[in-house]
């Protein structure tokens, strides 16, 4: 996707709109902070004119207080921000621009129909100390003291610029969707309300007994109010026509089966000018395809904004000029009522999916681990569209191949060496074109598709469905058997793609989860032996002696050294030598609890914070490793079986032992060193007669 870089000048103003009051802004606030938190970063929803709508909860202190010292600074940002959203909305393209103050700053603009716009705003960072020097050679003219100039290089943050510029595709990946959803429900609740109330003032109580009753009740005012003697609804039945839908009244066996061209004349009178229109003419009325028996017709459009929903037409009756208007009144109410009875099952439908997904995005979003996302996920989707059996299959970078990475309605397990090429298939067609395909029936479909159903599935009718990140297609869900024995319908497909764009999000925040998790684990791991390494080491001391203090218990460290381990480098050499580092690291791994924390504390030496446990108690821990060391032989090896190899202990006590960090370092190392000193292969606890 491309990131503009915004130096254009002289931009026009576009009006700003606000977002409808009704929009879910918890649900959007709980979700814009975990993004924040998730990426590092300051994210913030901003209206078009620049104010601001949802603020981000990580605070970009340098912005921040360069607002609260000067209102020109303040001005600045905001008119910058003004100015690079409308620059966004023109580009329709996520972007990312110098402001005033050099920093960088990112703007992913968000349509949300044609008179809502906002933007997500994030970033507002440095990627080089020289963008801050220049900034501050100007800073006189905002007024900014020495003592300032240095409270805002306290709070400089710098930002390499390949971490910075990766991060607006992943925003407006996870962030869009989701704010599109969240106004979409807005939307459709809205609308759903704004019908009821109208059916209900205009026909109360009537829509539960049906439409023909409530044109019944029509029909019966209009002959009492206008007295009416025929009259008939109509509705467009194809491109080129109407067709009466209704009739009533004494000639209503006339007109029941009455249909009327667009080409008539009249019909483009009552469209061209949007009013009804009269005939009175007996050809003309022949012309329109009414029999005899009709001397009079008057025809009212039911207006839908600027369409024509439907006719209401009236026949042989005076219609008085001033009842005209009334008659006209009641011809768009009615369209209204018709389109509302209509709609109300789609939307009611559509706010169901709508709070599903909500539902189910709320479920998905906690889960990080991999396995249970892909079911997670998997079990949501055929939950949605109420199906008995479903696969996910995700794309593997090493060999291009799908492989089924969660199932339902049948054991995984079977399922576990299915591949599928990309292009070949069902599943490998649509990985390959990034489109969903939904098949009514799988025996009359056209080729490649065609086949006979298999015995293990109910229907004959599935859906399956890209997972897609941008343009990156990523896996495939495939979803089979609605409960109920019915095809799956252009609903249900609809539903479920609303649904990928969710499960995609979720994918791939769980892949950036993992890769984060593992490179936590790189910084804090010994890459030879896969023990903790020496700054894991002293994190975690400093956090063990804290709770120690706090609740009173003690804890027991160990300093351990591989015995003549220069003499076995220098003997066997030093890859030799790492194989013996990390069979050692092994035993000393498989010698301690759980909770206790194993290091690589540098070259042959290693640490272990045995945590709850006393100096006296330790020395179980430790014979256990110094015999377990003893007992290591190489076989197959340059290290012949007959090499012995030993470890020496020295071990130290908190509080007992010392009162801060160093010192109870120190004394494990003085034991250890007393260990070597007694002739090695030896566990020395220290004691306070020791002699420095």
């Amino acid at each position: 996707m491309a990131i503009n870089i915004l130096n254009a000048k002289n931009m026009k103003d576009i009006p700003s709109h606000s977002l409808p009051e009704h929009i879910d802004f918890a649900l959007w606030n709980e979700f814009q902070n975990s993004l924040s938190n998730l990426l590092g970063i300051p994210i913030a929803l901003y209206n078009y004119d620049g104010s601001i709508i949802s603020p981000s909860n990580i605070e970009d202190s340098f912005s921040e207080f360069i607002k609260a010292q000067t209102e020109k600074g303040r001005e600045l940002y905001i008119s910058s921000y003004k100015k690079a959203i409308t620059k966004a909305q023109q580009m329709t393209e996520p972007f990312i621009y110098k402001c005033y103050t050099n920093q960088y700053i990112f703007i992913i603009p968000v349509n949300l129909n044609s008179n809502v716009s906002t933007a997500i705003i994030g970033g507002h960072v440095y990627t080089s100390k020289e963008d801050f020097n220049e900034f501050i050679k100007g800073a006189a003219g905002f007024g900014f003291s020495e003592s300032t100039i240095r409270e805002l290089e306290k709070k400089l943050n710098i930002v390499q610029p390949q971490n910075f510029f990766a991060k607006p595709p992943v925003v407006k990946e996870m962030a869009v969707p989701f704010l599109k959803n969240l106004y979409l429900k807005s939307f459709y609740e809205k609308k759903y309300y704004q019908m009821q109330s109208v059916i209900e003032v205009t026909t109360p109580g009537l829509l539960q007994e049906g439409v023909k009753d409530m044109y019944t009740h029509i029909f019966n005012a209009m002959a009492v109010l206008f007295d009416v003697d025929t009259a008939c609804v109509m509705e467009r039945h194809n491109k080129a026509t109407y067709r009466t839908v209704a009739a009533f009244g004494r000639k209503k066996n006339l007109i029941s089966n009455w249909m009327l061209s667009d080409s008539h004349d009249a019909f483009k009178r009552l469209t061209a000018t949007k009013k009804p229109v009269d005939c009175h003419d007996f050809s003309e009325i022949h012309k329109m395809g009414i029999p005899e028996g009709i001397s009079s017709v008057n025809i009212f459009p039911m207006i839908i904004g600027d369409n024509i929903f439907g006719l209401l037409g009236i026949f042989n009756t005076k219609i008085p000029t001033d009842s005209i208007k009334l008659l006209a009144l009641l011809a768009n109410q009615l369209s209204f009522v018709l389109e509302s009875v209509r709609a109300d099952h789609h939307i009611k439908k559509k706010m169901k999916g709508l709070a599903s997904l909500e539902e189910i995005f709320k479920t998905i979003a906690p889960v990080l681990d991999q396995e249970e996302l892909h079911n997670t996920i998997l079990h949501k989707a055929a939950e949605l569209v109420d199906a008995e059996q479903g696969s996910l299959m995700m794309l593997s970078e090493e060999d291009m191949h799908l492989t089924v990475k969660a199932s339902k309605g049948i054991d995984r397990s079977i399922l576990e060496n299915v591949k599928a090429k990309i292009g070949e298939g069902i599943s490998g067609t649509v990985m390959e074109k990034g489109t969903p395909i939904i098949v009514k029936d799988i025996e009359s479909e056209s080729e490649p598709f065609a086949r006979k159903n298999r015995s293990r599935y109910k229907t004959k009718s599935f859906v399956s469905i890209p997972l897609r990140v941008g343009l990156r297609t990523i896996g495939v869900i495939n979803i089979s058997d609605k409960i109920t024995g019915e095809i799956f319908s252009e609903e249900d497909l609809h539903l479920l793609l609303s649904f990928a764009s969710y499960a995609s999000i979720a994918l791939e925040r769980g892949e950036y989860y993992k890769m984060t998790e593992d490179l936590k684990k790189i910084s804090v791991t010994d890459s030879l032996t896969g023990l903790f390494n020496r700054r894991y080491f002293q994190e975690r001391l400093f956090e063990e002696m804290e709770r120690a203090k706090r609740h009173n218990e003690p804890f027991t460290i160990f300093i351990i050294d591989i015995d003549d381990f220069k003499a076995i480098n220098d003997k066997y050499g030093h890859p030799a030598g790492d194989e013996v580092l990390k069979r050692i690291a092994h035993t000393i791994r498989d010698a301690v609890r759980s909770i206790d924390v194993a290091v690589r504390h540098g070259g042959e030496e290693f640490s272990i914070i045995l945590p709850y446990t006393t100096k006296a108690n330790s020395y179980v821990t430790a014979e256990r490793i110094r015999r377990s060391v003893e007992d290591i032989r190489f076989v197959g090896h340059k290290i012949p079986p007959d090499q012995i190899f030993s470890v020496s202990v020295g071990i130290a006590e908190f509080p007992s032992d010392a009162v801060n960090i160093e010192e109870l370092i120190d004394k494990a190392d003085m034991a250890m060193y007393l260990a070597k000193a007694r002739g090695k292969n030896k566990i020395v606890g220290y004691e306070s007669n020791f002699k420095t």
